[in-house]
Formats: C-alpha cells, structure tokens, sequence
C-alpha cells in the first residue's frame, strides 16, 4: 500500500457542506477534511481550478475560499486559499 505524503491528517467527517459560485448553489456532504482541504460528496460537478465560497454545517469555513483540486464521480477535492484556522 502507498504512504501518502499530505502536510496536514485527514479527519473523516460527515456534515452539510454549501458552496457558492457566482449564483450556483452545491449541496454536498463532506467525506473529509484537513487544515488545508475537503472533500465533498456532491450530485454536481465544478471545474478544475474554479473557486467557491464554502460553508460547513453552516459553522466551519464560513464563506471560506477554496480551489477545485480534483473531480471525480463521486464528488469534489478542495484546496483552502487559506489553512480552515486562518
């Protein structure tokens, strides 16, 4: 099995995630998170580099910018802008 070489633990977690772009509205619940990402089990897909406003259970990460890092079928890999205690 690979190691995985990640600056900042993985947390499984399960909670309400909501992410803005422009005027599109995600809902999705959250796999995992780390000081410096998630990810977001969502219907809806986003591109590549986009960045939204996320929110998570309407108390962590309040409007907290974030970058697309990855997509797959399942959902969507984030990369905070800042570290989630910035």
């Amino acid at each position: 099995m690979a190691k995985e070489n990640r600056a900042f633990t993985r947390l499984a977690m399960h909670a309400k995630a909501n992410m803005f772009l422009e005027d599109q509205h995600i809902e999705g619940e959250v796999e995992n998170l780390s000081l410096k990402g998630t990810f977001i089990v969502a219907a809806e897909r986003l591109g590549l580099n986009q960045v939204v406003s996320i929110t998570i259970d309407n108390t962590l990460a309040c409007g907290k910018k974030a970058k697309v890092v990855r997509v797959t079928d399942k959902g969507i890999g984030l990369e905070f802008e800042k570290n989630l205690l910035d």
